[in-house]
């Protein structure tokens, strides 16, 4: 499979890297290394990079063949971006294909969602709640697919829903989230 968009070469790139990481925090990889298996085009490596570099999500070591580098490592921002699954999915969506292809959607539904809680018409205690378990549903679906909790999942989300009266007054993205998540559990 070969990547081409930018945002999921530089994924490709921080998943070699962390998986490198932790098997040998100290070593640094090739560009050969990356280029071994032939999902990466050479021409792609070095400026998709340099701008990992230029987010300090990468250290890179340079040779003599600028703009080429000689070797690269994950930083601990690399490697918090990783594990954040919920936020690496939204900087660099999964490739379609990839094993949770089904899940790509959901960080935006979340901003989303975030969205329409802030501008919702409760006031008070209410709308502190619904804030509350809004951040709360972000926090447990940031977690890798195979660690979530569903019971948990489905308990806040119907906490969500019970902030308003009637079915039509619920945030509108809450529905599309529920699909998401049911895809992945059925």
């Amino acid at each position: 499979m070969k990547v081409s968009h930018p945002k999921s070469i530089r994924r490709r790139l921080l998943t070699i890297l962390y998986e490198r990481y932790l098997q040998d925090p100290l070593d640094m990889l090739t560009p050969e290394d990356f280029l071994e298996d032939g999902a990466l085009h050479r021409e792609d490596l070095a400026a998709n990079m340099h701008y990992l570099h230029d987010r300090n999500l990468v250290e890179l070591m340079m040779g003599y063949n600028p703009p080429m580098f000689a070797a690269a490592r994950i930083t601990a921002d690399g490697i918090d971006l990783v594990e954040n699954r919920f936020e690496f999915n939204l900087r660099f969506p999964p490739e379609p294909g990839e094993e949770e292809e089904d899940m790509a959607d959901l960080p935006r539904l979340m901003e989303q969602l975030t969205a329409e809680a802030d501008f919702s018409p409760l006031d008070g205690e209410a709308r502190a709640s619904l804030l509350r378990d809004v951040q709360f549903l972000r926090d447990e679906v940031a977690r890798p697919v195979h660690r979530w909790r569903m019971p948990v999942i489905e308990t806040v989300l119907g906490w969500i829903a019970a902030n308003f009266a009637h079915p039509d007054e619920t945030l509108p993205s809450l529905p599309r989230i529920r699909e998401t998540i049911a895809r992945r559990d059925g």
